[in-house]
């Protein structure tokens, strides 16, 4: 029963999502303000927000993720639901996409933030948002020419990504009901494999949409240009990382029919903002409110870059998120763009955590930007917070606080696993020394709170950096 509500609701959405596309902005504003109402009376079936009737955004204080995680068993709208069955079934080997209890999707963050997350949807909002997010993508495909091609051919869809673990890219890129199959395939590479195995994987696979990080898209194009990745996308799309402007012209010169595609996403809610053909990133204002506000959570006017953003998800009655806090730097465009979407405009910079030089048996300084780290420390079991400083030259210190539910020294022996194993990839481990320690917190700074996971106090060096992904080779 699952799946045939899960196509009928992507179904549907898809439809009404691309027809939106071209809507009036009035039609917008309804529709957003219907699905807010559906989720504030989902809220307040909670004892989170307090149990109460709430009949607009203003009524919620910001909600932070470390609040919301302390009281998560107060969250849910399903008495049978509860922080120790999500732990029980992410931690008992339950395949990525696979459901709970035949109804619900469960989905862990990897903590970038500061602290790891548990968040849980029914199959039916899970559809409606994964609508969303292809209606956009897709725009100007589409149309009864473009669905007349997909139905010619069935669309290959490779995501170069972390997997393995229940987090939000392995889910939507390995997560496709039966029907589904007989118009697409989805193949996942592993972003942390060697890149020969990424390139032959790509290679044999043929994506016609490729997505990926956009620091590892730069080494893909990097590839092409050397003429081992012969591959030839239509679109390559790049989420969880700021689109430089070097990542954009790499994908220009690679590949120069694919239509780059910036997807801003969360763990906690996955269609919020979608490019659109002209290069603009659009909210997607039928899935989701986004507040800009600053450190004192509040509002910032349009064209203001906002520290922080508040956001609703408009799809979750299951585990509503309401005027929820992300840490990242955004700011609305007050300007109507030329693809003449109804949607508001937004600039995304996100978080930016360094990225760490470390010295190989040569001297040669390897470039180790953030995304291949994160990786390496996704799914340690009973971990709730890291960071890892680059404190001096080829010296690493990775704090981490353990959960309630985790036993700190099972904790360390697991990081201290996967940097150790992290680093013999890299032909480091002989050159670079660590230090694993278990904190009561992780030090946050000392003027904007923020947490950085991935922190260097070591310069870039003079001279040659080589790539870490190619030392591998």
């Amino acid at each position: 029963m699952s799946q045939a509500q899960e196509i009928a609701a992507f179904g549907l959405e898809l439809v009404q999502a691309w027809r939106r596309t071209s809507a009036s902005r009035a039609l917008i504003r309804e529709v957003q303000e219907r699905r807010v109402r559906l989720v504030l009376a989902a809220a307040s079936r909670t004892r989170f927000y307090g149990g109460r009737r709430l009949e607009r955004l203003s009524d919620v204080e910001p909600v932070r993720k470390a609040d919301l995680q302390a009281r998560l068993d107060d969250t849910f709208t399903d008495p049978a639901l509860s922080k120790a069955a999500l732990l029980s079934f992410v931690h008992g080997g339950a395949a990525p996409g696979t459901l709970l209890q035949g109804r619900y999707l469960v989905a862990t963050t990897s903590g970038t933030t500061g602290h790891v997350g548990l968040f849980v949807d029914d199959v039916a909002g899970w559809a409606r948002q994964r609508a969303v997010v292809f209606a956009r993508m897709f725009q100007g495909l589409l149309t009864p020419d473009g669905f007349a091609m997909l139905a010619r051919r069935r669309y290959r869809l490779a995501f170069v990504i972390a997997s393995g673990g229940h987090w939000l890219t392995s889910i939507l890129a390995g997560r496709m009901p039966t029907l589904g199959r007989a118009f697409a395939d989805s193949r996942v590479v592993p972003v942390d494999a060697p890149l020969p195995h990424v390139v032959a994987e790509l290679n044999a696979f043929a994506p016609l949409l490729l997505h990926s990080y956009p620091t590892f898209i730069e080494v893909l194009c990097a590839e092409a240009r050397r003429g081992r990745l012969r591959i030839d996308p239509e679109i390559v799309s790049a989420g969880s990382e700021p689109i430089s402007q070097a990542c954009r012209e790499a994908v220009r010169a690679a590949f120069p029919r694919a239509r780059l595609v910036e997807t801003y996403a969360a763990t906690e809610c996955l269609a919020m903002a979608t490019s659109c053909p002209h290069g603009a990133v659009h909210v997607n204002e039928d899935a989701c409110v986004l507040e800009p506000v600053d450190d004192c959570m509040r509002p910032v006017p349009p064209g203001t870059d906002a520290p922080r953003v508040l956001v609703t998800n408009l799809s979750n009655v299951v585990q509503p998120l309401v005027r929820y806090e992300l840490t990242d730097s955004v700011t609305i465009i007050d300007e109507p763009c030329p693809c003449g979407s109804p949607f508001a405009r937004i600039v995304v910079r996100g978080r930016t955590d360094d990225t760490f030089y470390l010295l190989d048996g040569d001297g040669r300084a390897q470039a180790h930007p953030p995304i291949p780290i994160e990786v390496a420390f996704l799914g340690v079991p009973g971990l709730l917070q890291y960071q890892i400083v680059h404190e001096a030259q080829n010296r690493l210190r990775l704090s981490f606080v353990a959960d309630d539910d985790g036993r700190p020294s099972e904790v360390a022996a697991g990081l201290e696993d996967r940097l150790a194993r992290y680093l013999g990839d890299h032909g480091l481990l002989e050159h670079v020394s660590y230090v694993v320690d278990q904190v009561d917190a992780v030090e946050r700074h000392a003027r904007s709170k923020k947490l950085r996971q991935i922190e260097s106090r070591v310069g870039r060096p003079a001279g040659e950096v080589v790539a870490a992904i190619a030392a591998r080779r």
